[in-house]
């Protein structure tokens, strides 16, 4: 009796030796987050042992576990390659391997969609069975946001710059950094403070060193994007010269309008005055007709040189 226990002993430690035939080289449970669009290698390596070597009796199923249902979408039995009832996941995944029996059970999944985040489970199965997880789950990276100044740049005051992206899974990270110089990513100025919404950035008392390009970085566990504004402050002195030149030419043109208008108008009046005021020169116009007879020491008053007086009126 002692003896028979002692075979039956030593069958129930060797057991696990001899059963274990398969063996996929992954360790443990894989997560991923990817990129709605992305492609993914889903590795699943095996050995077999020596004793089963061969291509009779091997089995390599993948499916899709959902929390309500298990659906088969790639199979390979009978050295033959075969498709499961996966809606939109035929023409998307393939064996990296022309041949899976080859040790290499691994597959592509291309053109990922939201609806492909689930747990991929890689079975493996001639004399034994072993298996392996990858659960996947597929995010939208964020859209390309928006950046804006909410109001003007005056020196001395405040300025709000804002940033929003429309489209991406949440939740989004927002971070604002001034470009140019020496400066490393995500460096701001002095005076630099996060806004109340999550993508904007308030700058006070703003000064010449605030002037310059400020980028936003969008971003989430499977991507980004970036906007860009650009602040430009003006100098005082050069601002101040522009400033009172134009004023200045303004006033100047102003008053050079006004003395020509005057002087137009002066002129004017003076024309129409002298013109009014010149006096009536009397015109002496004589008709002499032939002298008549002397008579007397007279001429006959029918005859001599009449006088006639007429006058030119003033013409306007």
């Amino acid at each position: 009796m002692a003896g028979r226990g002692t075979v039956q002993l030593l069958l129930l430690c060797l057991t696990p030796a001899l059963l274990e035939a398969v063996r996929i080289n992954a360790k443990g449970q894989q997560v991923l987050y990817l990129a709605q669009g992305d492609s993914v290698r889903l590795g699943c390596p095996y050995i077999l042992e020596p004793e089963d070597n061969g291509l009779n009796n091997l089995d390599i199923i993948w499916t899709m576990v959902n929390p309500d249902q298990r659906l088969p979408f790639l199979i390979y039995q009978d050295q033959k390659i075969r498709y499961g009832s996966v809606p939109g996941l035929q023409r998307r995944v393939a064996f990296v391997a022309q041949d899976p029996s080859l040790y290499d059970a691994s597959i592509h999944l291309a053109n990922l969609q939201v609806s492909d985040s689930a747990t991929y489970e890689c079975r493996v199965k001639k004399a034994t069975v072993d298996t392996h997880l990858i659960t996947i789950t597929v995010l939208e990276k964020p859209a390309a946001p928006r950046c804006w100044m909410d109001g003007e740049p005056a020196r001395g005051g405040d300025l709000m710059l804002r940033c929003c992206s429309d489209g991406g899974s949440l939740p989004l990270s927002y971070q604002w950094s001034k470009m140019g110089g020496d400066y490393a990513m995500g460096w701001l100025p002095p005076r630099t403070v996060q806004g109340q919404g999550s993508g904007d950035l308030m700058i006070q008392s703003l000064s010449q060193e605030h002037a310059g390009t400020y980028c936003c970085h969008v971003t989430n566990r499977v991507g980004y994007s970036q906007c860009m504004v650009h602040i430009s402050i003006p100098r005082i002195g050069y601002s101040g010269t522009r400033n009172v030149g134009l004023i200045v030419g303004s006033v100047l043109g102003a008053i050079f309008l006004l003395v020509l208008l005057l002087s137009i108008l002066w002129a004017l009046l003076w024309y129409c005055r002298r013109r009014r005021s010149q006096p009536v020169v009397p015109t002496e116009i004589r008709d002499c007709a032939p002298a008549g007879p002397y008579r007397g020491g007279h001429l006959h008053p029918s005859h001599g040189c009449s006088h006639h007086i007429s006058y030119t009126p003033c013409q306007k």
